[in-house]
């Protein structure tokens, strides 16, 4: 190959990566989707004495917990 060649395939992939990168970092980051509790189906648990029910927070289902 010549070196015109040469030099064209090089700026070729550089601006390639360039743009590759310069989307990859324009993406917006993706926001978690709440939960959505409306459909879910718990089983209340059967605390021992000195224990109370709580929803700890991104959960829909009640845990016991130490009072």
């Amino acid at each position: 190959m010549n070196r015109k060649k040469i030099a064209w395939i090089v700026t070729a992939a550089a601006v390639i990566g360039l743009l590759g990168g310069a989307i990859a970092l324009a993406k917006p980051p993706v926001k978690p989707v709440p939960i959505n509790c409306k459909f879910v189906l718990c089983a209340y648990p059967d605390c021992l004495p000195n224990e109370h029910t709580e929803i700890p927070p991104g959960q829909c289902c009640p845990v016991c917990v130490p009072n």
